[in-house]
């Protein structure tokens, strides 16, 4: 047995473990989600191992390989798991099984959830997005529409007891420090993030022993880390000091590194021009920044809103995790829809009996 099949074995059960560990059960009801590649993967095989009566999963070509290749991807390993009599892959959001569809999920391919799809929806059906609510976008999916259908949108708590995913951002960023050739322990970081998820990272590093500096947008942060909150003067007085510099803003849309950002480049390549740049998500301009001949990992940089990489990149386990709760939080919507409850009701029952997160909830 070579390494990749130990490893698509080592998915293969632990789909099998999220799946208990959620208390997934989807038997009786439709889901129309996305076939893709990577970990993702597997997201219609979980709605079909949790006994899904249908699983719709469109795809498209892309960047990741050819929509035939994911097809086949897709239906070979629902073989392999004896459920691939439940999952028809789809080149295209077919309006006919979106009406068919109780549960409909905001993943890659099935976005943008538009007006005109909104109108084939069921009344009762739901979409659960696969992250928290206050990451959502307007341009991914049409709330207004659904909110006049009568369709709940519900995010999904990753800060959620069985998620924890949060925990995983450290774990992250040092991943990317390693591939660049940095020990961590004994390196200087300037850390540029805001809300939890800047609170997150600077706690592990701080239960680590690891160096490091904070910047945070929002003049917001827990007592126990003020001593590593810096100021831009602070930073820019001590510019020369720092091994590597991590951007993870991903409330504040604010010109981090650029001609004329927060950290300004030309600046930047005066005094530090050995700096190494980790981007994971926030503004910046890599024109400029290739520009003044700074280091910057990774090459492909998203836009703000968006992650370079994801706790996807870390490993196959929050992935699945994270799909399979969103999926039980789509589960407990739409078992209370169908049931007759109103939309209050349904959101006050799902935040209390599952991963949930509604919108007034949400925060940062």
């Amino acid at each position: 047995m070579n390494s990749v099949d130990i490893e698509a074995r080592r998915k293969r059960g632990f789909i099998k473990k999220a799946i208990l560990k959620f208390g997934l059960n989807l038997e009786g009801l439709t889901i129309f989600t996305e076939a893709a590649t990577g970990n993702y993967l597997y997201t219609p095989l979980v709605a079909a191992l949790a006994g899904a009566r249908q699983v719709f999963a469109v795809t498209a070509d892309s960047r990741y390989g050819r929509k035939e290749d994911v097809k086949e991807l897709t239906m070979i390993e629902a073989k392999e798991l004896g459920v691939d009599n439940a999952i028809i892959v789809l080149f295209e959001k077919d309006k006919n099984c979106l009406g068919k569809s109780d549960i409909i999920t905001n993943s890659g391919f099935v976005r943008p959830i538009t007006n005109e799809m909104a109108s084939y929806m069921k009344p009762t059906t739901v979409i659960p997005l696969m992250w928290e609510s206050w990451e959502f976008r307007a341009q991914d999916l049409d709330l207004e529409a659904c909110r006049e259908k009568g369709v709940l949108v519900l995010g999904t708590n990753e800060r959620h007891p069985l998620l924890n995913l949060f925990r995983s951002l450290g774990f992250l960023v040092c991943k990317l420090l390693f591939e660049k050739g940095f020990e961590v322990y004994k390196d200087k970081l300037l850390l540029l993030a805001s809300g939890y998820v800047g609170e997150s990272i600077a706690d592990f590093f701080m239960k680590n022993g690891i160096n490091f500096d904070r910047v945070v947008f929002d003049d917001k942060a827990p007592e126990h880390q003020i001593p590593f909150v810096r100021s831009r003067d602070e930073v820019i007085g001590v510019l020369d000091s720092y091994d590597a510099i991590i951007i993870f803003e991903h409330y504040h849309d604010v010109d981090i590194l650029s001609r004329n950002g927060f950290i300004a480049t030309g600046l930047l390549r005066q005094r530090n021009p050995l700096v190494q740049i980790i981007h994971v998500c926030g503004s910046i301009s890599k024109d400029d920044i290739v520009k003044e001949g700074l280091a910057l990992y990774p090459n492909n940089i998203a836009p703000f809103g968006y992650m370079t990489v994801s706790a996807d990149y870390l490993g196959f386990k929050s992935t699945i995790e994270l799909n399979t709760a969103g999926l039980k939080v789509g589960e407990v919507m739409a078992r209370c829809r169908l049931g007759g409850l109103s939309i209050k009701d349904t959101i006050e029952y799902t935040v209390k009996h599952s991963p949930a997160m509604d919108f007034e909830r949400g925060t940062l």
